[in-house]
């Protein structure tokens, strides 16, 4: 008889811990009775489910079906929602349709992993503090990602491993919504900085792939800074040129699915390939970020947290969390009454958005932005929105 667990087990998919099961069923909204000797009896919307005290594969692979039943999908993907409920994973794929099946050469997988882990560090460093070259001055907060950082087992289909990001827990905070007399609020959590890296990495390969290598031209001065402000450096690019050049990679694709306990932004990329024929003009990139200094001091990025109007005022505020001088911040920008509408929208779909304009300090010491030069989703120039 084939038990639940070989079932999953065959189709690549270990089976969630017992305490990975008790955290997304909290997090569906199912309620825990009192625990019993062998274990704890959760409920919704009349369907009971029992969750043992130890880890015990057999059981936990039953559980999954249960759920996977109550929720109308594969036993399959609610293993992995289970798994990943708490974590963003970046997908890395190093693929060559002729010279790989399912293997790859040692010297390119050890190439692909080393290089993969300077460009976690590159971002967890950029997310904290743009630049366009780090030269060793690694951010203390980003390494400590990188640390808590896993390697899963690899996936058949050319070369593919996943890298998991675990996110800082914290209770879900919905955004909410108030209106009262003449004020119009909105308001959201702020991003884990986890995600803001693992975030990081998707939009600096998308940056790279739309504003360096797909144009014909070399990449401007105005371009590096626009892919800085969007947190590429000279290291990244380096390290990504070096997994290009391997003689057994034809492309190199990041395939990210992000943890349903902290949603993603509706329009950052899922996916993003960048073929070998590329590592030409990155490698250009990352010399001219070594020979110019990129000022990004006047931009800033960051998920909105606050959207307020009162009455008929002209302008709106959104107030921005984001990364300023080494320490976490929420800076307020004041909005002209169109492009404040627009931040609602924006704001609803969870885009990022990037400010440029001078920080002042205003009323009780909040950092304002009086008159922005710029604010827009930072994916707007990545991506074609409808």
């Amino acid at each position: 008889m084939l038990h639940s667990n070989d079932i999953l087990g065959s189709r690549g998919v270990r089976i969630p811990t017992v305490a990975q099961i008790r955290t997304y069923l909290q997090a569906e909204g199912w309620e825990s009775q009192p625990p019993g000797p062998a274990g704890t009896i959760w409920v919704r919307d009349g369907v009971m489910i029992g969750v043992p005290g130890v880890n015990d594969p057999a059981i936990s692979g039953g559980i999954v079906e249960r759920i996977a039943k109550q929720e109308r999908r594969s036993p399959r993907d609610v293993a992995l929602s289970i798994r990943y409920h708490l974590m963003d994973v970046t997908y890395l794929r190093a693929a060559n349709d002729y010279a790989i099946t399912d293997t790859i050469p040692f010297e390119a997988a050890s190439t692909v992993i080393a290089s993969a882990r300077k460009l976690l560090r590159a971002v967890g460093t950029t997310a904290w503090n743009e630049r366009g070259e780090i030269g060793g001055n690694y951010a203390r907060q980003g390494d400590a990602v990188l640390q808590r950082a896993r390697m899963d087992h690899t996936q058949e289909g050319s070369f593919i491993i996943p890298i998991l990001v675990p996110l800082s827990y914290t209770k879900d905070v919905p955004g909410e919504a108030r209106r009262e007399a003449d004020l119009e609020l909105f308001q959201a959590a702020p991003e884990p900085f986890e995600r803001r890296v693992t975030r990081t990495l998707a939009q600096s390969l998308m940056a790279v792939k739309e504003i360096i290598v797909e144009p014909e031209a070399s990449p401007s001065v105005g371009d590096l800074h626009a892919v800085v402000a969007r947190g590429v450096s000279r290291e990244f690019c380096a390290a990504l040129a070096k997994i290009l050049t391997e003689p057994s990679v034809s492309e190199f694709e990041t395939i990210f699915e992000w943890a349903s306990s902290v949603p993603a932004p509706e329009t950052m990329p899922n996916s993003i390939s960048i073929e070998s024929d590329a590592s030409e003009k990155i490698e250009e990139a990352a010399e001219k970020l070594k020979r110019h200094r990129i000022d990004s001091t006047s931009t800033f990025s960051g998920n909105i947290v606050e959207l307020r109007h009162v009455g008929d005022d002209p302008f709106g505020f959104a107030t921005i969390s984001t990364v300023r001088r080494g320490r976490r911040s929420e800076i307020r920008v004041r909005l002209p009454y169109e492009t404040y509408q627009e931040a609602v929208i924006w704001h609803r779909a969870r885009r990022v958005v990037i400010v440029d304009g001078e920080v002042k300090h205003g009323v009780g010491r909040r950092l304002v932005v009086e008159n922005p030069v710029a604010c827009r989703p930072i994916d707007e120039i990545l991506l074609p929105v409808s």
